[in-house]
């Protein structure tokens, strides 16, 4: 496919879309909290992805308590430029309490005292929503902090089950919803983008695409070859952004080259990429459960880009 070029446009300020009913204009792309930021790698690397992502015009920044020390590198790094920037963290405890402990321990380690998004985190089974929705469960601790002002906007994740998340949409007024987002997910069924980014605009919140690359995984010799290619087809979906994980400060300014330089695909073009992965559809979607999950990472070949997209 050489159709794409990237264009002046990459030196231009980030284009933005609204945040669904937030209120926050958004970048289109935004910084996830994996990458070198969860594997630690080096410490300098990691502050200099974070200060290079905001002096590009990043104002999404991501993170979780469970991504090994990404919420520190935020605590140390944002200190000069924390309210020009919108931060989300997430709580994959399902209790009120264990949520309420959450919450402390990452404002401490953000170096913060509030949050502009809290979510819960990595939703799976209809078991969990129901744990989450009851009286002792984590929601109440989120309508708490929210009341409280300690957080702004209130959103749930998952990339397990489309279902699970449309069901979690139908329990409370959610703000946004963290779901995958790629060039082989209409090959699934469900597929996220059919139903939850669907869903999602329907009800005005705000949409953060994630698994753009599937860790490499997009990635195959007779298929998606390139960078822009998924960013692309991502971002031609009805979402607000996409985050990614990098692991170098010139993976990070690849990347929002792409965003920068951003024209929607035509839908011939989507089509030519989600027909590119139906042979690999499965590798490409492996953090779906139904399709192996993270733990059949170590049995699929490895990635055709070994930079270890997140």
């Amino acid at each position: 496919m050489n159709w794409y070029k990237l264009s002046k446009k990459a030196h231009t300020p980030m284009p933005k879309r609204k945040l669904g009913k937030t209120g926050y204009d958004v970048g289109l792309f935004s910084l996830g909290g994996q990458g070198s930021l969860e594997t630690q790698g080096d410490d300098d690397n990691c502050i200099k992805i974070i200060q290079r992502a905001y002096e590009l015009g990043v104002n999404y920044f991501d993170t979780s308590p469970i991504y090994g020390p990404s919420e520190d590198f935020y605590g140390k790094t944002l200190k000069g430029f924390r309210k020009k920037i919108f931060l989300a963290s997430k709580s994959a405890e399902r209790t009120r309490d264990g949520a309420m402990r959450d919450i402390e321990k990452s404002l401490k380690r953000l170096n913060t005292d509030y949050l502009d998004l809290w979510q819960i985190h990595a939703l799976k089974s209809m078991k969990e929503i129901n744990e989450i929705t009851n009286r002792t469960g984590a929601l109440e601790a989120f309508i708490q902090m929210k009341e409280e002002g300690v957080v702004k906007n209130l959103g749930f994740t998952g990339h397990e089950n489309p279902k699970i998340l449309v069901e979690m949409m139908k329990r409370f007024n959610f703000d946004t919803v963290l779901c995958p987002v790629n060039a082989c997910d209409k090959n699934m069924n469900p597929s996220f983008i059919n139903t939850v980014v669907k869903e999602a605009n329907k009800r005005e919140m705000g949409i953060i695409g994630m698994k753009v690359f599937s860790q490499g995984f997009i990635f195959h010799p007779k298929g998606i070859t390139t960078t822009w290619e998924p960013v692309s087809y991502s971002l031609s979906q009805p979402i607000s952004t996409i985050i990614v994980g990098c692991n170098s400060v010139a993976q990070l300014e690849e990347n929002i080259s792409i965003a920068k330089s951003f024209e929607p695909m035509s839908n011939p073009q989507q089509k030519e990429l989600e027909e590119q992965t139906v042979k690999y559809k499965n590798r490409a979607s492996f953090f779906r459960s139904q399709y192996g999950g993270y733990d059949s990472r170590d049995k699929l070949d490895k990635p055709y880009i070994i930079e270890n997209f997140k």
